[in-house]
């Protein structure tokens, strides 16, 4: 028996509904999950593959340096008075390079490429790059570091070998062109033939100490970034595709075969979090993120703090910091014993770089108050001397992403060497670099076309078919039982009908009242 042409519709109407909620609330996040893992990956064929690889286009970085207005009077002791002066902007193109896929354990190994070049354009107001900077001398003061904490009684020498490869420093300062000890390079002349400066240089090539390039007759060249600069990182590191586990993509599991470093104590040497550039998807608030940075030799674990939005997509902010390491269980690990952690905000990189350097935040930001108290001229902000990403949960994309480090050191007192003799022992600021990402807009409209719009349409269609599947449903049904409703509506709608009984009435005529003798009158025709 065919079925009428509006239970037909009532059917199909209901089908529209069910199939509504199945497809989106049921269906479309299961394919959206699916289609997000296989793109997520980092399989060659995905468009996230080509931008971890080559990020298409530049990152910002900018370095603050701190400029010594107090040279002569630190020299003798007093507390250092700095003014920052920066950025220095520079564009940062990375690249992964030697690029080899694993396929039996899911694996990548590359190598990294960073290309710099300067923009004094987008740098601070009037700088160029030739302003004289008067700083900490680097050089000098991380020798005398580490000789007179491994090798004390070489001091002595060391302080003759100063005087003829810097030509008589008056002090432990450096004067010096902002260019010239960011990347272009100061010259340490080691052409001396006399036996203090040939010893120390000769080491200093034994050594192959960071930042150090070597040229025609016996000249070296130090920078802080010059070595960098289109120069291959040496190191290979190994990370997971995320192929078969899309939560694993880009986690560190190696650096140059090791599945972890050998300098710091128990889990502290774990490769633990990604590499940086590429993040799992499906993020929650509850989710604790981790990368590893090879440049601090050690993972970051930063913590949610609050719902933001990039361009008019929703996004998650995440921050961290440098940590507290005497206080902390799960960095304590950094330290030789607790009793040896730096005060905190403090990370040495000695282990790390091979330089008695200490990390913090810029400005000292959440970091142990004295540390303020030892120099004027440092003011923290959160908002701008902070770690902060912000990412896109569902597919774990980084839209905006700065990373903060200042580099400091110890202003060395030491009576056996002449030039430390009257300094405060103090630590101090040298500079602070910032590397930043925001996708732009060429990027940002993919990821809407390709995540948000799909996603938006559905949610639109999903109560579209809803509402008007459950209506024509409705609709249908009212339709094929409207007697019953009219018959129902009627019968409860009616009147209250009086009950008359047979013996109280009456003979009733349409002519007239004939019991009572009243005739109608008669009408002459």
């Amino acid at each position: 028996m065919q079925l009428p042409k509006h239970l037909k519709i009532a059917a199909g109407a209901g089908g529209a509904a069910i199939f509504g909620v199945l497809f989106g609330w049921v269906l479309f996040p299961v394919i959206l999950k699916s289609q997000l893992k296989k793109e997520m990956a980092l399989s060659k064929k995905t468009d996230v593959r080509q931008m971890w690889e080559k990020i298409p286009f530049p990152l910002d970085f900018k370095v603050y340096l701190f400029n010594y207005t107090n040279a002569e009077e630190v020299h003798k002791g007093a507390i250092p008075i700095v003014k920052e002066v920066g950025p220095y902007y520079f564009e940062e193109w990375k690249e992964k390079v030697e690029v080899e896929d694993n396929e039996a354990d899911d694996t990548i190994n590359y190598k990294k490429l960073d290309v710099f070049y300067f923009r004094p354009e987008l740098s601070g107001p009037g700088l160029t790059g030739e302003e004289i900077i008067v700083m900490p001398h680097i050089f000098m003061l991380a020798m005398a570091t580490i000789v007179s904490r491994d090798k004390p009684a070489m001091l002595n020498m060391i302080g003759k070998a100063f005087n003829g490869i810097f030509d008589e420093p008056p002090d432990m300062f450096l004067r010096i062109k902002a260019l010239d000890i960011l990347f272009r390079g100061m010259i340490i002349n080691c052409a001396r033939t006399e036996f203090a400066p040939k010893a120390v240089c000769t080491a200093l090539k034994k050594e192959n100490v960071a930042g150090l390039s070597f040229e025609p007759n016996n000249q070296y060249r130090f920078s802080l970034f010059g070595m960098r600069n289109g120069t291959v990182d040496p190191h290979v590191v190994t990370v997971k595709r995320g192929m078969k586990n899309v939560m694993d993509v880009g986690q560190v599991i190696a650096v140059d075969g090791k599945p972890q470093q050998e300098i710091w104590r128990d889990s502290c040497n774990e490769y633990q979090g990604t590499d940086g550039t590429v993040f799992p998807p499906f993020l929650t608030e509850n989710d604790r993120l981790q990368s590893f940075s090879g440049d601090l030799c050690r993972s970051f674990k930063p913590w949610y703090q609050k719902k933001t939005s990039y361009q008019g997509i929703k996004t998650n902010r995440y921050v961290a910091n440098i940590g507290d390491f005497a206080n902390d269980p799960e960095l304590v690990c950094f330290c030789d014993s607790p009793d040896t952690c730096p005060p905190k905000g403090l990370m040495d990189l000695m282990k790390c770089m091979g330089a008695p350097m200490l990390a913090s935040l810029p400005h000292y930001l959440d970091s142990d108050p004295v540390l303020l108290q030892n120099v004027k001229g440092l003011h923290p902000d959160p908002e701008e001397h902070s770690i902060k990403i912000d990412f896109e949960p569902i597919s774990g994309t980084p839209m905006v992403a700065v990373q903060r480090v200042q580099f400091n050191m110890v202003l060395l007192q030491n009576e056996k060497l002449e030039l430390c003799k009257t300094l405060p022992g103090t630590v101090a600021p040298l500079f602070w670099v910032e590397e930043g990402l925001a996708l732009n807009k060429t990027f940002v409209k993919m990821l809407k076309n390709q995540l948000f719009l799909p996603k938006r349409a559905v949610g639109v269609l999903r109560w579209l078919l809803v509402a008007f599947g459950t209506l024509g449903m409705l609709g249908s049904l009212i339709f094929h039982f409207k007697d019953r409703i009219m018959q129902f509506a009627v019968s409860s709608g009616s009147a209250t009908v009086s009950k008359v009984n047979p013996e109280d009435t009456k003979d009733i005529s349409i002519i007239g009242d004939t019991q009572n003798g009243v005739h109608p009158p008669k009408i002459d025709m």
